[in-house]
């Protein structure tokens, strides 16, 4: 693919990123509303599922673009070995939309586990990768934006699985409001519990436009 096609892919991947986890963070406010009509809450819990694949996709293809964009600049050693780079990305998300797709059953739950040790994994290489990207005489040349940009991914990565974690009494609480066996302190839980996790997506907004910035300006 043409190099500043790619790029443009890459940078529109950031922008859409942003707007499908803004339409999360407002719709999550009406699911934790006690104040809202169940049919209202239950449609905003389905929207707000499959919205939530669109920022769960931008990252995967964020990290796939990007390191082809970094492959084609001569920043990353990664020529001839693309193939698998993006064998890799599809692969992930695959396994992603599949946990999606079966969320509710046994082999989605699985899935769902694998896929959080996948993305531990890929945290960890992107630790490692950055701090070889700011160092010299790696296996990355010396960029240190570059450097930068794949901490603060490995950052946004780490928020999303803190969100995960923080959001695994949300099924509970939420099967009680559906069954309209939710008590007050029920509804207050889940509303602070909504509130909590909007703390580490304000991170992820941050963090996403930071790295856009570093790409675009390059300032060390």
């Amino acid at each position: 693919m043409d190099y500043q096609l790619l790029l443009l892919l890459h940078l529109l991947i950031g922008g859409y990123w942003l707007g499908g986890d803004l339409g999360v963070f407002y719709i999550a406010g009406k699911i934790a509303d006690p104040a809202q009509p169940l049919p209202v809450r239950l449609f905003s819990a389905k929207a707000m599922m499959l919205l939530d694949m669109i920022p769960r996709t931008c990252l995967i293809m964020a990290l796939g673009t990007g390191l082809t964009v970094a492959t084609q600049a001569g920043l990353l050693p990664l020529q001839g070995w693309l193939w698998l780079v993006w064998l890799g990305t599809l692969a992930w998300l695959g396994l992603a939309w599949a946990a999606f797709l079966k969320e509710h059953s046994a082999a989605g739950l699985r899935i769902a586990r694998v896929d959080f040790y996948l993305r531990l994994l890929v945290l960890v290489g992107c630790v490692a990768a950055g701090i070889d990207a700011l160092s010299d005489g790696g296996f990355i040349v010396q960029s240190r934006w570059l450097g930068a940009k794949l901490i603060l991914f490995a950052g946004i990565i780490s928020m999303g699985l803190l969100v995960r974690i923080q959001l695994r009494p949300f099924g509970p609480l939420f099967g009680k409001v559906v069954t309209g066996t939710a008590s007050d302190a029920d509804q207050q839980s889940l509303k602070q519990l909504v509130a909590r996790v909007k703390i580490p997506v304000l991170c992820i907004w941050l963090i996403i436009l930071t790295i856009m910035v570093l790409g675009k300006l390059k300032p060390f």
